[in-house]
C-alpha cells in the first residue's frame, strides 16, 4: 500500500513536492525521487492523507532508515527559511554536507580520536573571569544570552574552556563558532589540549569525507565539541547544552551568497529552541548586540584586564600629511628597527592584497580598468599580471599607454606585495612573512606561516584582514596599521563602526605577554574623533555615540532592513524589474515600510552583469516580513522575472 509523503527538494521554488512511497519512511530521512528529467535527493518532511495533485510520481529509493535531520533541527531550518524568505529545499541543502546531498551513505569513514594528552592550566583565573564563568553556569538549564565583553587579550578563550568543560562533565555538547577558517586551527589546538572529549571541526577547507564524518559524529553525540565557521550553526547536536560565538561582531558570520543567513543571529533562535545559554564574545561588540544589552535582552559580562598581568598596548598616530616617502614613514621604520633589535616581532597591517591598486599613465591619466566590471585592475608583480579582484579577469600589463602611446606607465599605491618588497629593501636580514589570500592559497600554507610566527623568532609580518582577529602571537611587540583612511570616507553607514572594530582588533595583537606593546597608526586625518577613542581604549563610548546617531536617523539597529538586488546583462532589464517590484510592494499597502530605489549598486557592473538595489526599511519587523511574504506569493506576476537574476537579503550588512 503506497502512502503520500511531502518532500523538500533543493530547487529555488517556494514549495515542497508530494510523492507516492510504498516503503516505511521516517520524517527527516533522505529519498531519491524523479524530478523533471533527473533524479534528485530530497528530505521527507511529512506523511499526508491526500494530495492536491492527481498524478503523483513514486519514490525511487529510501536512503535512510533513521532521520538524517531530527525534529529540533528541522524546526530550526523551517524557522530560518521563513525568516529569510528562502525556499526550504535550498535551506535544508545548505545545512547538509555535500556527500549527504549526493545520496552517499551516512557512515563515518574515520573516527576522530580523543586528544592524546590534555593538561590543566598552571595559572589562576582572574576574579572577572571567575564571575563570568559562574554567571553563565548558573543559567545553564534555560535560554539566556550573554555578551562576554573583554578587552583584547583578557582571556575570553579561558572562560569558554572552563564553561565548556563544566557542560561536558554533565554529558552535554557544546557548539563553538569562529568567524574565519584561519582561527579554527588555533582554537582547535586550545580545545584539544584542555578538554577530554572528541573535538570536531566543520569548515570549508575540509574535504567532503571529513565534513561528513564531523557532521555524523556531532549527530550521534560522539563529538563533545563542534568547532566551526558559520555553516556549523546547522550541525545536528542531540545533547546541545551551550552555544559560543567568538568575535560576534565579525561580518564573516553573514553568508553573502545563495541562502543569506547570519549564523550569529540564528544562534539566538537555536539557543531559544534548545532552551540553553548563548555566549557572544568580543572586544568590540556590534551595535546590534549593544542595543540588545540596552534592551535587557542579553546580559553583559565584562573583562577589563588583560590576563596574566599583560597591559594594553600604547597607541600613537603618525600624521602622514608630513611624510612623502611612500607607504612607510621614517619614524615607523625607526620604531620597527628598535623592536627587531630587541628580538621582537613586528606586524604591518594593510587591507589590500596585490602589488599596487592603480596602474596608470602619468602623462594623460589613463587607468587600467577591468573590461567586465566597474573597477580598476590591481597589479600583481610576482605573476606580472593585472587582476580584477571582483571577477578574477587577468591581463598582461601594457608597456606603452593605450591612449597617448607614451611609455609613461606607473603604479600608484601599495598592496601587501609591494609593501613586502619595500620592507626587504629596509630590512634585508629580517624574515618577512606575508599573509594574504595569494600566499595562503595552498592548503597548509596558512598553518605553516602561523607556525613560523609562533616560533617567536624576530620577523616582520605583513597581512590583511586575515590577521586582524583572535590570533595570539606571544612575541609580537608592535603593530602598525597603514592606509586605513578610506574607511573614514566610505559611503557605507556602517563604515566607522567596522573601522573602530578593526583598529582595536588589530591593535589587540600587540604585547599580549608581560611587556607593553605598541600600536602605530599612520593617517592623513589624525584629528578624526575615532582616533581619540581608540587611543584611550574607549570603544564602548564610541559605540554609544554611534548608537545615538543611528537612533536619530532611525537606521539599524533601530530599524529593520531588507535588500532586493537584481542583476542582468541588459542594464535596463535589471532596473525595470525592480521598478515592477517597487510597484507590487506599493500595492501591498503596508504604510510602516519605506521603499527606496531602485538605485545602482556601488559597483554597478560586475562580470558583465549590471546590479541594481531596492531597499525596504521599517521600524516594525513584523510589518516588513509580512510585506516580504506577500511579495513572495505574487512574484510570478512580474513580467521581467525570468530575464534577470535576483535575490533577497534580509538584514543586509553590505
Amino acid at each position: 500500500m503506497s502512502s503520500i509523503i511531502e518532500v523538500a527538494i533543493p530547487v529555488p521554488l517556494n514549495k515542497t513536492f508530494d510523492y507516492l512511497c510504498d516503503q516505511e519512511v521516517v520524517i527527516g530521512a533522505r529519498v531519491k525521487v524523479p524530478f523533471i528529467r533527473k533524479k534528485v535527493v530530497g528530505i521527507v518532511l511529512a506523511h499526508k492523507d491526500k494530495s492536491d495533485f492527481d498524478k503523483l510520481k513514486s519514490v525511487e529509493e529510501v536512503l535512510d532508515n533513521t532521520p538524517i535531520l531530527d525534529k529540533p533541527i528541522l524546526d530550526f531550518l523551517f524557522w530560518s527559511a521563513k525568516y529569510y524568505h528562502h525556499p526550504i529545499g535550498e535551506v535544508i541543502s545548505a545545512a547538509l554536507p555535500k556527500n549527504l546531498r549526493l545520496g552517499k551513505d551516512a557512515v563515518i569513514k574515520k573516527v576522530v580520536g580523543l586528544p592524546t594528552k590534555t593538561s590543566n592550566p598552571d595559572f589562576e583565573i582572574t576574579d572577572e573571569q571567575n564571575h563570568a564563568i559562574q554567571k553563565i553556569l548558573n543559567a545553564q538549564n534555560a535560554y539566556h544570552g550573554f555578551l562576554l565583553h573583554g578587552v583584547t587579550g583578557s582571556g575570553k578563550t579561558e572562560v569558554y574552556l572552563r564553561i565548556t568543560q563544566a557542560l561536558l562533565d554533565q554529558g552535554k555538547q557544546v557548539l563553538v563558532l569562529v568567524p574565519e577558517i584561519g582561527l579554527t586551527p588555533q582554537m582547535l589546538a586550545r580545545f584539544e589540549s584542555r578538554l577530554k572529549t572528541k573535538v570536531v571541526a566543520i569548515h570549508s577547507q575540509l574535504n567532503e569525507t571529513q565534513k561528513l564524518d564531523a557532521y555524523l559524529m556531532a549527530k550521534n553525540g560522539e563529538a563533545g565539541v563542534v568547532l566551526g565557521t558559520r555553516s556549523a550553526i546547522f550541525a545536528p547536536m542531540p545533547d546541545l547544552g551551550l552555544i559560543i560565538i567568538d568575535e560576534e561582531h565579525d561580518g564573516s558570520f553573514k553568508q553573502q551568497s545563495s541562502f543569506r543567513y547570519s549564523a550569529r543571529d540564528l544562534s539566538f533562535i537555536r539557543a531559544k529552541q534548545a532552551d540553553i545559554p548563548l555566549v557572544l564574545g568580543t572586544a568590540t561588540p556590534s551595535l546590534e548586540t549593544l542595543k540588545n544589552v540596552m534592551d535587557k535582552k542579553i546580559t553583559r559580562l565584562t573583562l577589563t584586564q588583560r590576563a596574566g598581568g599583560a597591559t594594553l598596548p600604547k597607541v600613537s598616530l603618525i600624521d602622514m600629511r608630513n611624510h612623502f616617502d611612500g607607504a612607510l614613514s621614517a619614524l615607523l621604520i625607526e620604531k620597527m628597527q628598535q623592536y627587531l633589535q630587541q628580538g621582537k616581532q613586528v606586524m604591518l597591517f594593510i587591507n589590500r592584497r596585490g602589488y599596487a591598486p592603480v596602474y596608470y599613465c602619468k602623462e594623460c591619466g589613463w587607468k587600467a580598468q577591468c573590461s567586465h566590471c566597474d573597477s580598476g585592475m590591481i597589479y600583481h608583480r610576482h605573476i606580472n599580471r593585472l587582476k580584477c579582484h571582483h571577477c578574477g579577469d587577468e591581463q598582461m600589463p601594457e608597456h606603452t599607454c593605450p591612449d597617448c602611446k607614451q611609455p609613461s606607465l606607473e603604479v600608484l599605491g601599495y598592496g601587501t606585495e609591494r609593501l613586502e618588497e619595500t620592507l626587504a629593501s629596509h630590512f634585508s636580514d629580517t624574515p618577512i612573512i606575508r599573509i594574504d589570500r595569494d600566499t595562503t592559497r595552498r592548503k597548509k600554507a596558512f598553518a605553516e606561516h602561523l607556525e613560523q610566527i609562533n616560533s617567536g623568532e624576530p620577523c616582520i609580518i605583513v597581512g590583511t584582514q586575515m590577521l586582524a582577529k583572535g590570533h595570539d602571537f606571544s612575541n609580537l611587540a608592535m603593530v602598525s596599521i597603514l592606509d586605513i583612511d578610506a574607511g573614514l570616507l566610505s559611503l557605507d553607514f556602517r563604515a566607522t563602526e567596522h573601522l573602530a572594530q578593526l583598529l582595536i582588533q588589530v591593535s589587540g595583537r600587540a604585547g599580549r605577554v608581560k611587556e607593553q606593546g605598541e600600536v602605530v597608526i599612520q593617517t592623513r586625518y589624525p584629528d578624526h574623533p575615532i582616533f581619540s577613542y581608540v587611543l584611550s581604549n574607549r570603544y564602548t563610548q564610541f559605540a554609544s555615540n554611534l548608537l545615538k546617531q543611528r537612533h536619530s536617523a532611525m537606521m539599524p539597529p533601530f530599524s529593520h532592513q531588507a535588500l532586493l538586488c537584481a542583476n542582468a546583462k541588459n542594464k535596463q532589464n535589471a532596473e525595470d524589474f525592480l521598478r515592477e517590484v517597487a510597484s507590487l510592494l506599493g500595492n501591498i499597502k503596508i504604510d510602516t515600510v519605506e521603499i527606496w530605489g531602485p538605485v545602482a549598486n556601488v559597483i554597478e557592473k560586475k562580470s558583465d552583469y549590471y546590479y541594481f538595489n531596492l531597499y525596504l526599511q521599517s521600524n516594525d519587523r513584523a510589518a516588513l516580513h509580512q510585506m516580504l511574504a506577500t511579495f513572495n506569493e505574487h512574484i510570478d506576476s512580474l513580467k521581467l522575472k525570468n530575464k534577470v537574476r535576483w535575490y533577497l537579503d534580509v538584514d543586509p550588512i553590505e
